[in-house]
């Protein structure tokens, strides 16, 4: 029996290759209890793929290490193990999965980046969402049971019915028949600017104002607060402490936040807009979700002026058309003046959220962080709330 592990973020991964029986029970044992460290990890994955067979004496070991870690999960179970882990209960008693059909996307056309992940056309019917770094299986579930609450509120989203590896990274495969990105469309049909416009918008403002209260999603301002205390370092303690109680006392409206709302996590099919990339849905006040487009669109560009075409592969007039377009959509019928007191108070969320990330990713190139910070403080002496409804 080889045993090797591996710790990513805050998964504790380790590949089990060779069979467990009675010969070897009580040393794969005590390799795998002392192969895992005190402390760093909140979940152990055991990959099966390559564990030909085990007996009553390994399921033993398995049980043990389960009884130990309550968050173990086993992964890319062979058919001939899982049998055995089914008859035995163990696959209800613990997170047990199959293992995955395997592709290659090798001269796949992609059809929509995200942060995150690579959307890839396989074929006429099907699309797959490639993950750009390693992702634990329960966070892969976990966005996937985000997708199906958004599509039972009522949000266009791609549903999934496999997942698959594809290399050494997981994918999720969706039926997509004709579909481009919104990015792709904008750029191939400059002429139709102001009807994708509009659907941008429409779609923004449809899954921000329904109310999912009642969903099991979780807020997204605790986790925004928790990465904004970084922001200690860069701040007066006065600003800090004032700008931490603006966002605290931002209003919880229970309505959905798809949290990375850019064109190349929109895709048209038919005519219609369909969400991918649903990995950060959560509740939250729309101002999380206007200053995460904000973010991408403009204080990105703000930082480096190439960001439109790196990224986008639009024009920086063509990001400024599409946050116009949502200002329009939803505050279209406010004064001028409250209009651009909204602008700021999105932009400052922003900003702070581009410092955070340049903190704690440690994308400090070319003075962007102080950039960030001349920024959020022009915006902070004007800026009393994040109350968008004043």
């Amino acid at each position: 029996m080889n045993i090797k592990s591996n710790l990513k973020d805050d998964v504790l991964h380790i590949i089990l290759e060779g069979q467990i029986d009675s010969t070897n029970a009580p040393q794969v044992e005590k390799d795998l209890f002392g192969l895992i460290p005190a402390s760093g990890f909140n979940r152990i994955e055991l990959d099966c793929e390559k564990l030909e067979y085990v007996t009553s004496a390994g399921l033993r070991v398995i049980l043990a290490l389960w009884k130990r870690f309550p968050s173990l999960a086993l992964i890319d179970v062979i058919p001939a193990v899982y049998e055995i882990l089914e008859m035995t209960g163990f696959s209800q008693m613990m997170e047990v999965h199959k293992v995955l059909r395997r592709i290659s996307v090798d001269g796949c056309p992609i059809i929509g980046e995200g942060f995150t992940a690579t959307v890839y056309r396989l074929d006429a019917d099907t699309i797959v969402k490639v993950f750009k770094t390693a992702r634990s299986m329960d966070k892969i579930q976990a966005e996937i049971d985000a997708a199906k609450q958004a599509f039972i509120y009522g949000i266009p989203t791609a549903i999934s019915y496999d997942v698959v590896k594809v290399g050494e990274f997981y994918g999720v495969v969706f039926e997509m028949l004709d579909c481009a990105s919104l990015r792709d469309l904008i750029v191939a049909h400059p002429d139709k600017f102001d009807e994708y416009k509009k659907m941008y918008a429409d779609l923004s403002y449809k899954i921000t104002h329904t109310d999912a209260s009642g969903s099991g999603l979780g807020e997204c301002k605790p986790p925004m607060l928790e990465k904004l205390s970084v922001l200690s370092s860069a701040l007066t303690p006065e600003e800090y402490q004032r700008f931490m109680a603006m966002v605290e006392a931002i209003p919880d409206t229970g309505t959905l936040t798809h949290g990375d709302f850019h064109i190349k996590n929109i895709l048209v099919q038919n005519g219609e807009p369909v969400l991918i990339d649903m990995d950060a849905v959560s509740l939250g006040n729309p101002i999380f979700e206007l200053e995460g487009i904000y973010m991408a669109y403009i204080s990105y560009t703000e930082v480096n002026p190439a960001n439109a075409e790196e990224f986008f592969g639009v024009t920086q007039e063509v990001l400024d058309g599409l946050f116009d377009a949502l200002i329009e959509r939803y505050y279209g019928t406010e004064p001028l003046e409250k209009q651009q007191r909204i602008r700021d108070k999105i932009a400052l969320l922003a900003t702070a959220h581009l410092a955070y990330q340049t903190i704690y990713y440690k994308r400090d190139k070319n003075g962007r962080l102080n950039t960030a910070i001349a920024r959020f403080r022009e915006l902070f002496a004007r800026v009393e709330d994040l109350d968008l409804s004043k």
